[in-house]
């Protein structure tokens, strides 16, 4: 359990996530328990637009590259959908993980060497905030980016297009997919009903996806920042000429609080990220599959989501194996420090740390595998393997 030191209030400049955090209550997400009924009109939003469409009424074409397209479309929402339902139900602990965040910025900024503290979370949430803005634009633009193309390809082909000519007019659509019987692929009022009612619809994901992207890839960044503090606070032990038993406890506590978020983190991440690695490989595969036989204006949309699924995909990994490095980090000061000068009292706060350290740290996918560098690598090689696997079965057929 964590508990709120009341007598150092943290500085706005080092407020954990507090962007996000109004993002999340504005969805529902965080603040009163109430406001969860917006969560769940969102969810059932686009649900309705998108995901029971494709999963009940069909892509709406006999092409293979349609259906692969409209596959691998469904794949991703699908993934975003269930793995923001996840994290909403995990609310208890990423209260608690907030509430740890908080406790550890405020001993590590109201202790010894504090402002060596302050500047490393100072620099983070800078990088932090420049990262979310960015996010935040792309993800803004993101669904305007998916309709207009295939809105305006369609729009040349209506005024373009002569009543006498034998082959019939068909619009883009910016997804494959039916729509509760209208005729959207040849009917232009319900081709644009099918279009505004979608575009809101691909709102309600950009912002899941922005929600869940930044909340995951923050949470595992802090988890290796609270571990840097431990390992800033013990190098900085060692420069003074004596070690102090209170400064000591201190630090054991700092490395009991930041393993107890590590703990939380993996908790509320390790089922979205099992999702998120093992879908990716299929989406992957039916990707590179359209692209290979496609290039048209439906290459937007489908560039759009593979940037922000390889995006995802690679910053889970990169940040998870920092995580391990940063917690390993924690074991090789203690090993640095001259612990055999020391007298037993103190050596036996060292064996506390240590006996922690030995403990695996890091971010797994569903307890099955480590989600790490390495891991990515692995994705993409077995993604590109299945895509030549499925491309040669086509071309015998």
């Amino acid at each position: 359990m964590f508990t709120t030191q009341n007598s150092h209030r943290l500085p706005s400049e080092l407020e954990v996530m507090p962007f996000i955090l109004r993002l999340m209550e504005f969805i529902g997400l965080w603040g009163p328990p109430g406001q969860i009924v917006r969560f769940l009109a969102a969810f059932g939003w686009g649900t309705m637009i998108i995901l029971f469409p494709k999963a009940v009424l069909g892509i709406g074409s006999d092409r293979f590259d349609a259906i692969a397209k409209g596959i691998a479309e469904f794949i991703f929402e699908g993934s975003l959908f269930v793995a923001t339902a996840i994290f909403a139900s995990k609310r208890i602990a990423f209260e608690r993980l907030i509430d740890g965040l908080k406790e550890i910025f405020q001993r590590a900024t109201n202790g010894p060497h504090s402002n060596d503290c302050y500047d490393l979370l100072l620099r983070q949430n800078l990088s932090i905030n420049k990262f979310v803005k960015g996010y935040t634009i792309y993800c803004c633009f993101g669904p305007f980016v998916f309709c207009v193309p295939s809105l305006a390809a369609s729009h040349f082909r209506y005024w373009t297009h002569s009543g006498n000519q034998s082959e019939p007019l068909i619009f883009e659509l910016p997804m494959e997919q039916e729509f509760y019987g209208l005729q959207i692929r040849t009917n232009f009022l319900h081709y644009h009903i099918f279009v505004l009612l979608s575009l809101f619809a691909y709102f309600v994901c950009a912002y899941f996806l922005l929600v869940k992207v930044s909340v995951h890839f923050i949470m595992i960044q802090y988890s290796s920042s609270t571990y840097r503090l431990v390992a800033l606070r013990i190098r900085k032990m060692t420069e003074s000429k004596e070690v102090t038993q209170s400064e000591l406890v201190d630090i054991v506590e700092l490395h009991r609080l930041a393993y107890r978020c590590s703990t939380l983190v993996e908790q509320i991440c390790h089922l979205p990220l099992a999702l998120e690695f093992l879908t990716c490989i299929l989406f992957w595969c039916l990707t590179m599959f359209y692209v290979s036989n496609n290039i048209d204006f439906n290459l937007v949309n489908v560039m759009v989501l593979f940037w922000l699924s390889l995006l995802e995909t690679f910053g889970y990994s990169y940040l998870g194996s920092k995580l391990t490095e940063q917690a390993d980090e924690v074991g090789a000061a203690i090993y640095d420090l001259p612990w055999f000068e020391h007298s037993v009292e103190l050596q036996r706060y060292y064996r506390l740390m240590l006996q922690r350290v030995q403990r695996p740290t890091g971010i797994t996918g569903a307890k099955f595998f480590v989600v790490q560098l390495a891991t990515f690598g692995s994705v993409v090689q077995m993604s590109y393997s299945y895509y030549l696997v499925l491309k040669e079965a086509l071309t015998m057929i």
